[in-house]
């Protein structure tokens, strides 16, 4: 599906899976799932980089408050931990 870097975003068993490319066996993570919202929301980040933008994307597909879609992306990105 889409790349970025280090992690991959896959789809199988009609979920979405967050894939660490790079990790060691004695810091293994186990694949993440997440719902296609989820799978949008860091697709979209990956693509343009930037917070603001995924938000209004999220505005825009789901017609929620801005200042709602923001603190969603927030939220939901920091809980990834994701490191580079």
């Amino acid at each position: 599906m889409s790349e970025h870097r280090r992690y991959q975003l896959r789809t199988a068993a009609g979920k979405y899976w967050l894939l660490d490319m790079e990790q060691s066996p004695e810091n293994y993570r186990a694949p993440l799932a997440m719902n296609e919202t989820g799978a949008l929301i860091l697709e979209t980040y990956w693509k343009t980089g930037d917070q603001e933008k995924t938000a209004a994307m999220l505005q825009e597909t789901y017609g929620i408050d801005p200042e709602d879609a923001l603190t969603d992306v927030r939220d939901f990105l920091e809980s990834l931990h994701l490191e580079e």
